[in-house]
This record gives structure tokens, sequence and C-alpha cells, in this order.
């Protein structure tokens, strides 16, 4: 007989254990997401738990984080991923195309969709794997109108014209420097759309000076930098997280 396990069978959520949250990880998450302001509904730790054993459980055949403990996933995936969610609420409405750009294992695509279903969502990784792998986990969420794809930005007119010159929102965390994103971005947004990056310090010292300067190349302007407060030693945070967004002009 034939055990062998083919990977493709292996995205499904139901073939990995549920694992939930202990209540000191979850309070320390609910406490983290009041200092900045982001509201957390009753339903929203299910969805983030039903995430999590996905990830954790696919992630021991395909690699998609480094960072495997709950706590872990909650405050440097699902926390920092949510730092975007209020510029992502103000730059878009209901039924809007929100895109994110070289997503990997879903972040910050998954968590904003879960606080924002009512955009539609396309999660975008160049790697086919890791796009059938988010096929899968975004139906974990409660956007009903979302799906991923396998191209890179630039291939967007050919690949996913759909996608091309219509997304209100790019998002875009631990992809590479905010200068080389540009051209991918300018393929995808629509006139006045926004392109928000979730940069660490190296935005500061090493990525800001060249980003500035092109963006009038891509039709673009620099629309806010904000430095995150994100020095909060009662809750064991102390990382440096700028939020940059861009708008395109034409």
């Amino acid at each position: 007989m034939n055990t062998e396990r083919h990977p493709e069978e292996d995205f499904f959520p139901d073939r990995y254990p549920l694992q939930t949250f202990c209540p000191e990880d979850w309070q320390w998450f609910l406490r983290a997401c009041n200092t900045l302001d982001i509201p957390v509904d009753d339903d929203k730790k299910p969805v983030l738990e039903a995430l999590y054993s996905h990830l954790a459980g696919v992630n021991q055949w395909l690699n998609l984080t480094r960072l495997t403990t709950p706590i872990d996933y909650l405050r440097n995936h699902v926390l920092d991923s949510l730092t975007a969610l209020n510029v992502a609420r103000a730059v878009t409405r209901p039924g809007d195309l929100a895109l994110d750009l070289g997503s990997g294992g879903g972040y910050p695509g998954l968590p904003l969709m879960t606080w924002l279903p009512d955009r539609r969502w396309l999660l975008v990784d160049s790697r086919p794997k890791k796009a059938a792998f988010l096929s899968v986990a975004l139906t974990l969420t409660p956007c009903r109108h979302a799906a991923a794809r396998a191209f890179c930005g630039h291939e967007a007119p050919a690949r996913c014209p759909e996608a091309a010159g219509h997304c209100r929102l790019v998002t875009a965390r631990a992809v590479g420097k905010a200068v080389d994103l540009l051209p991918e971005a300018e393929k995808l947004l629509a006139r006045h759309g926004t392109f928000l990056l979730l940069k660490g310090p190296a935005y500061a010292t090493e990525e800001r000076e060249p980003f500035i300067k092109a963006l009038p190349k891509f039709g673009m302007c620099l629309a806010e930098e904000t430095k995150l407060p994100l020095h909060l030693p009662e809750l064991g945070l102390d990382q440096e997280r700028w939020l940059v967004s861009a708008k395109r002009l034409r």
C-alpha cells in the first residue's frame, strides 16, 4: 500500500492539531493592542489560533517562519502586522482591493483581512508553494473576498490584470529595500492608491533617502512617515518600527 504523503495535501488545516494560546500570552496581546489603539473583539482569538496552528504545522516541512512559539507569533507576526491597521482602514473603503506584496507566511495580510474583512484582499508571493499555502490560510479568516496568487508585482499586467493599476492599497513587510519595491508598487497601485511599508530601524539610516529620491520617477509622493511607539518595557517590547506610506499621483 502506498503511504507516501503528497506535499500539496499537507496544506489542509485539519492535518494539524489546533493549538490554543495560554491565558498569559493572550492577555499580553490584549494589553499590547490596547496600548497601540488596536481593537480586539472576542471573535479574533479563535481565528488567530487557527492561523497559528496552520502556520506551525505547515512550517514543519515548508520554511515559512523562524518564529514558532505562540508569544513570538503574537508579538512579531500579528501585533507587528496590526500596526498598519489604522492606516489601512483610513486609506481604503469596503470593497476596495488591497494587496499584500511578498506575503510569504501571510503577514501583514492575514491579520489585516481578519480585522478588515469587508475589503477585497489579494496575497501575492512569487513562490508557488507559498501562494498555495496562503490560498488555504486565508479561508481561516472571516474575509470572504480574498485570494492568493503567485507572481511578482511587475508581472501584474500580464499575470494578474485584474490587480494591475486597481489596488487602493499595497502593503509590504520584510520583503526588501523600500526603493527596490517601487517598480512593483507602480504596476499595482490605482491612481491615488497607497503604498504602505512596514520597516525596521534600517529604514531611517539606510533606506529613507534613496526611497524618497526615487518616488517622483514612479509617479508617487511621500504621504506619511510614522515611528511607532514600540518601546514598551512593561510589555517586553523594545523595537523600532516605521510605517511609511506613499501615494500614487498618476
